[in-house]
């Protein structure tokens, strides 16, 4: 299957600019097949527009480490030491701040050849390690050090300006930020900006190149302009931080990409919680998420990616525009439809996760209570681990949104755009408070995995919707649920149990053998008795666009096949 992406992607190169772009410029790494996308593209500014067929088809029933390999390549760049919160002390320089001033001590004092101080702003300007320590009240830390390895370590530092970013990494070859074991660390900038020209830095920890955050140290970051931690590359998290950060508008962001491989993470954000927004090169502006405690406070969407989502192992807790409670009015936009994560949305419509090409899980544990869908993408995996969506729209929406899809083109609202739903392992609980539970505005596969949603099949915004192809075994059971009932799934061979994530008067199970009988039980509603058949809903197997099955190409518009 990597192999397939891989090929899918240097195919890519084929169409049009409009279609896919590769993008000049980026000082990251990339993997053979991010480079072969990027051969051939004039116009690195222009945002991709069409997911192309090969890549619609490798996205479609892959896993994380399928997504993962075809996407550009990402390696931090700290040390096991410096993951540990560790560094070597008798070789840095120290950096200590006090007020509105800074002294520099240490093998880097020399001015040009490591770090000036010009008044409460501090630059360093040559390949080093540098521990900072103290109380800036009102400056910043300045890293203008072309090609060069500058790692900070943040030792106790509390830094403010009010006018500008914290930290600054303006240039550098290899940027390295660790949290220093054992210590607390603050940055915070203002509502204002003395720069606030295009490319200037926008958040109160900011880089223009792929930084790294590592350590096992705390640290607060409070982004009064715009964003909290941002970088015009990648951005990756790895060691074992505590990172919390609260932003007026996005909380963390890395354009190219944003990896949180580690730690523990809590955002609160007045736009979007985690974000990777590159769209013109379709191998990156992706977000990947690892073995990390994670919980995100959105007013707009939870996690959002140009490209891809990928979770394993993460425990992943979002609240999106204040939850189901707060859930979006259809009538103010098409629910249908998915706004991009790069662009404007004059009305907001809060998702959990929103991804331009695929969400895809593979383990772990997912929460996600938000006012508009749950998790929306062209191409939806649910492989393992455990979803659970309370949503006010859509829970899972399977939709090519504001782009098209290779082989499909524009289509209807009632026609397979080519999006594929698949299900194959997990537990996967759904409660919609408006639309459908499980939507796909192309093909829907439940193939594993223990799927239960609210609501029934066959009725106006039910259980389940799909205009594509549809593998779906499943009955609907009339037995009230609520929140933190357990839910019982009996047949001959045994007993599946729940805990359930939402209330309901009745409920619907997928995931079943056809033609078995099953016992549905709840706290709450009692029991009832049902059998497992093959459910139609919207275009039904061979419905409109005729859709595709995990693994397949996508059939021609029309063709049925």
């Amino acid at each position: 299957m990597a192999a397939l992406a891989c090929a899918a992607l240097v195919a890519a190169c084929g169409t049009s600019a409009a279609s896919i772009t590769g993008a000049s410029g980026s000082s990251g790494s990339t993997s053979s097949h991010s480079s072969g996308a990027a051969v051939g593209a004039d116009s690195s500014t222009t945002a991709w527009t069409e997911i192309p067929a090969e890549t619609a088809s490798a996205s479609t029933g892959a896993t994380a480490a399928m997504i993962n390999s075809a996407n550009a390549e990402v390696a931090a760049d700290s040390t096991a030491a410096e993951d540990a919160g560790g560094y070597d002390a008798s070789s840095a320089t120290a950096i200590t701040l006090s007020g509105t001033s800074a002294s520099v001590s240490g093998s880097g004092a020399s001015g040009s050849a490591g770090a000036s101080v010009d008044g409460s702003t501090v630059t360093i300007s040559a390949a080093g390690t540098y521990v900072v320590s103290g109380e800036l009240t009102d400056g910043e830390i300045i890293v203008a050090a072309p090609d060069a390895d500058v790692r900070l370590v943040l030792a106790g530092a509390t830094i403010t300006n009010a006018d500008g970013a914290a930290i600054d990494i303006q240039d550098a070859g290899t940027a390295v930020i660790t949290l220093a074991s054992g210590t607390t660390n603050s940055l915070s900038d203002g509502a204002a900006r003395a720069d606030a020209s295009d490319g200037a830095a926008d958040a109160a920890l900011f880089s223009s190149d792929t930084l790294t955050i590592t350590g096992t140290g705390g640290l607060t970051v409070n982004g009064g302009y715009q964003d909290g931690i941002a970088s015009k590359n990648g951005l990756i998290v790895t060691g074992a931080p505590t990172i919390n950060v609260t932003a007026a508008d996005d909380a963390i962001r890395g354009k190219d990409y944003l990896v949180i491989n580690s730690g523990t993470i809590t955002v609160s954000a007045g736009g979007d919680g985690l974000k990777s927004n590159e769209d013109n090169d379709i191998t990156k502006g992706f977000v990947r998420l690892g073995a990390a405690t994670i919980t995100v406070t959105s007013a707009d969407d939870g996690v959002a990616a140009a490209t891809d989502v990928t979770v394993e192992s993460t425990t992943l807790q979002i609240t999106a525009g204040g939850g189901q409670a707060n859930a979006v009015d259809e009538g103010k936009g098409d629910p249908g439809r998915q706004r991009s994560s790069s662009s404007e949305a004059t009305t907001p419509s809060p998702k959990g996760i929103n991804a331009g090409v695929s969400f895809t899980q593979d383990s772990g544990a997912v929460t996600i209570d938000a006012a508009d869908e749950g998790a929306q993408a062209a191409f939806v995996n649910i492989n393992g681990g455990a979803l659970r969506i309370t949503s006010g729209d859509d829970g899972i929406n399977a939709s090519s949104g504001d782009h098209t899809i290779g082989g499909y083109g524009e289509v209807d609202s009632e026609s397979d755009d080519g999006s594929v739903l698949t299900i194959s392992g997990g537990e996967v609980q759904v409660g919609n408070a408006g639309s459908d539970g499980l939507d796909s505005n192309g093909s829907a596969h439940v193939t594993g995995g223990t799927v239960l949603v609210s609501g029934s099949v066959g009725s106006m915004d039910g259980a389940v919707d799909a205009n594509g192809e549809t593998t779906l075994v499943g009955a609907s059971a009339a037995t009230a649920i609520a929140t933190g009932d357990a839910v019982t799934l009996t047949d001959s061979s045994g007993t599946t149990t729940m805990r359930a994530a939402f209330s309901a008067p009745s409920v619907t199970v997928l995931g079943l053998s056809e033609g078995t009988t099953y016992t549905v039980s709840t706290t709450s509603g009692g029991s009832a008795s049902v059998t497992a058949t093959a459910l139609t809903t919207g275009g039904g197997p061979g419905g409109p666009g005729g859709g595709r099955a995990p693994g397949n190409a996508p059939a021609a518009p029309g063709s049925g096949s």
